[in-house]
């Protein structure tokens, strides 16, 4: 749905999808623009593969959320990569979203640091560095490093805003193993670029701010994974004159495949293929690759190792980075 969606009075919350969609939204003077989403069948395929400690999967479904509402805010055709590397338990979060709203996602983690770590975003992850790298179809990559601060991952991301964009920007995110979810809300620049610190447009933001704000703690977490995202919008904003701009669907898509997995072998040469088959670290004479995204298992066996070193004419496919 790309038309505007009027007022809160004309606004059918009823008929409004209520599954993994993200939503646009601003209020009537557009001085304060937002975006909400709750993923459930989505989240759920991107993780199914995949045995995550509880806290890992909630902090990987939080920068989920928070790298698709990112990507909202952009107009570009690409994708955008949000990654979080620390000295933590949780060493690595990688997320990865499309400007066309697919994404895919991955965690490393120490299981028995993790045991014995705390709750808090610093135990988790440690210190780091938060990295939001850019890759448009065309024209230059962009990448910003700032380090990861605050009590929690919105926090972090909060932080970039504040450093790389000058944006004043709240974000609230929720997720387990089953949905995550996220709203984000920005006060918009006036002419000249110029985001004022005061006026009609502070005031608004402050006013919107105060709002989301109610999200933040265990209380509004529940609330934003147990309600759907025009739910918790009609939630909110019902007093004010919200209008919502696009509904649009979030998928999940890895892009892995078992010819990018072969040409990315044949790579590497007879030598140290031979040596892979005949290693005891692996099932003998098999290579078995495992998608960090998605968690697909490729095996390959002599023959298909045979028929990859002899088959020149193969083509890679073009969707195989991973």
């Amino acid at each position: 749905m790309s038309d505007e969606s009027g007022t809160r009075e004309s606004i059918d919350w009823h008929n409004l999808p209520q599954g993994d969609e993200l939503f646009r939204f601003s209020f009537e003077d557009g001085r304060v623009r937002g975006v909400s989403l709750r993923l459930e069948s989505t989240w759920q395929a991107a993780i199914e593969n995949h045995d995550y400690p509880p806290a890992v999967g909630a902090l990987l479904g939080e920068a989920v959320a928070g790298a698709v509402l990112m990507v909202a805010n952009l107009k570009f055709d690409g994708r955008l990569i949000l990654q979080f590397a620390g000295r933590g338990p949780i060493s690595l979060l990688v997320v990865q979203v499309t400007s066309d709203r697919r994404f895919r996602c991955m965690a490393k983690w120490d299981d028995e640091r993790l045991a014995g770590a705390g709750e808090s975003l610093e135990a988790l992850l440690g210190r780091g560095q938060l990295v939001l790298t850019i890759e448009p179809d065309e024209g230059a990559r962009y990448q910003s490093l700032v380090p990861i601060e605050g009590e929690s991952l919105a926090e972090a991301i909060e932080g970039y805003f504040q450093q790389s964009e000058q944006l004043p920007t709240r974000l609230v995110l929720a997720a387990d193993k089953q949905i995550t979810a996220g709203m984000l809300v920005q006060q918009m620049p006036e002419t000249g670029g110029i985001v004022p610190a005061s006026g009609p447009s502070a005031r608004g933001f402050e006013h919107v701010g105060k709002l989301v704000d109610t999200l933040v703690g265990e209380k509004g977490q529940a609330e934003m994974r147990a309600v759907s995202a025009p739910e918790l919008l009609h939630r909110l904003f019902h007093q004010d004159a919200l209008r919502i701009h696009d509904v649009a669907r979030v998928t999940f898509s890895c892009g892995c495949s078992r010819e990018g997995v072969g040409q990315m072998l044949t790579g590497l040469g007879r030598d140290e293929l031979e040596a892979t088959l005949a290693s005891e670290e692996t099932p003998p004479g098999l290579i078995e690759i495992r998608c960090d995204f998605c968690g697909s298992l490729y095996r390959f066996d002599r023959v298909d190792v045979e028929q990859l070193l002899t088959n020149d004419s193969v083509e890679p496919p073009e969707s195989t980075r991973h």
